[in-house]
């Protein structure tokens, strides 16, 4: 299968080629353009509007929205949250437990509590735990109180020891900031919500900037594996599918899970957002194993520095992304295709593609 877009296209240097077939995010783009039609209409219109100042415009207007939301505001996010919730169970079937005894939900970057609000409706008499981003340091504020459900206010990308390391550095400059807590580490999860987004208003050191998107996804997943119960359900927000990153997630998780990929029609159609669902998960098989442990030199290394203990061997080589491809490449695409077109559909009739 990749054998077919390993060559050069006409017009393209040697240098060029060479650039594309060591960049992973860059090989799966140009397998995608050259075997999934849908993927190629969207990019275009992609570049349509980041060639458009319009489209700048809008993307930013948004933001600068989101970043000063009032109460309203947040309301309105978390009826959002709820009307996504409602789809997702609708299209996938995957709020609704029926476990032998009573359903146990883990909500991870749980405010404005929403997704927690709709496994609830799902589920009742189910009990809901949570993580959020405390909101001195930038967190939503929590909209929804029951007395099935708790919350847990830390940063979890904070939680040192759960990701493999009993004594960090001293000199590291959020030293006195690791928790070294595991919390909920005992009971087993029926459905696990993995929803965090890093938030601009997130008071954070610099350092961390570039690598807190890796830092926060990391810490979802590790957090998730070692708390989900044997045949539970997993929820986890995705950025670009069509990232390498998310290619090999969704690769990985295919081998100890049942995989079905979700995007909203109605709510943010237009952004590059979808949802992993991952069905009877197998926590406990050899490749959910060894992908905790490259999870944790991953964490590990974007928050101490490529000099730590952590092995090196967290950069995709050319070689593994073909392999990746070649054995999940057709499931991919179709994974994939819905969402492309979801977001074709809506940025096609935005004024700043035309």
């Amino acid at each position: 299968m990749f054998d077919t877009i390993t060559e050069p296209s006409t017009g393209e240097s040697k240098d060029e080629t060479s650039k594309i077939l060591s960049n992973p995010d860059q090989l799966v783009q140009r397998f995608l353009l050259q075997t999934e039609p849908v993927f190629a209409r969207l990019t275009g219109l992609r570049e349509k509007g980041w060639a458009n100042p319009a489209g700048d415009a809008y993307f930013q207007k948004q933001r600068s929205r989101a970043d000063t939301a009032d109460r309203n505001g947040a309301s309105r996010f978390y009826t959002m949250m709820q009307q996504i919730g409602d789809e997702l169970q609708r299209s996938t079937g995957a709020l609704r437990q029926t476990p032998e005894e009573g359903v146990k939900i883990l909500d991870l970057c749980m405010a404005p509590r929403g997704y927690t609000a709709s496994a609830l409706k799902y589920n009742p008499g189910a009990t809901a735990f949570g993580i959020t981003l405390p909101p001195a340091q930038g967190g939503h504020e929590i909209l929804f109180e029951s007395s099935q459900s708790s919350v847990i206010l830390l940063d979890v990308t904070m939680l040192v020891k759960e990701f493999g390391t009993e004594n960090p550095p001293r000199t590291h400059p959020e030293y006195a900031s690791f928790i070294h807590e595991r919390p909920y580490i005992r009971p087993t999860f029926d459905l696990v919500f993995c929803d965090g987004r890093v938030l601009r208003q997130h008071q954070r050191l610099g350092y961390r900037e570039n690598k807190e998107p890796l830092r926060l996804t990391v810490s979802h997943l590790i957090l998730a594996l070692q708390r989900i119960r044997r045949g539970g359900t997993l929820i986890m927000l995705l950025h670009k599918i069509e990232a390498w990153h998310t290619l090999e997630l969704l690769y990985n998780f295919s081998r100890f899970s049942s995989i079905q990929a979700f995007k909203p029609k109605k709510k943010h159609a237009i952004r590059s957002s979808s949802y992993l669902i991952a069905k009877n998960v197998q926590p406990d098989s050899d490749v959910a194993r060894v992908s905790v442990e490259k999870w944790k030199i991953a964490w590990q290394r974007a928050t101490f520095g490529a000099n730590c203990e952590a092995d090196e061997g967290v950069v995709a080589g050319s070689g593994h992304v073909k392999s990746v491809l070649d054995q999940f490449g057709n499931e991919y695409v179709k994974l994939g295709r819905p969402i492309w077109e979801i977001q074709a559909e809506a940025l096609s009739k935005m004024d700043f593609t035309k």
